[in-house]
């Protein structure tokens, strides 16, 4: 599933904390209100997700998401 199918029916005002996954250990990209995240990362493949839910504590919820790391770009030269 794509990030962007994930996060579907979130309301924009949650947060989302992201990393991504790399073959040693994850690589923390950062958080940021559903709102304002665009870009590529939306189209990474989800490989975990976890809800943090404190809205009695901290008003708002946290939803850490594990993508896929980017690939690197391979430039095929004639």
């Amino acid at each position: 599933m794509k990030l962007y199918e994930a996060i579907r029916d979130l309301s924009d005002n949650e947060w989302l904390d992201i990393s991504e996954v790399k073959i040693d250990k994850p690589r923390h990209i950062g958080r940021i209100p559903k709102e304002l995240l665009k870009g590529e990362i939306l189209e990474r493949e989800v490989v975990k997700h976890l809800s943090d839910i404190r809205p009695e504590k901290y008003g708002y919820s946290i939803h850490r998401f594990y993508v896929e790391a980017r690939k690197k770009e391979v430039h095929k030269f004639d």
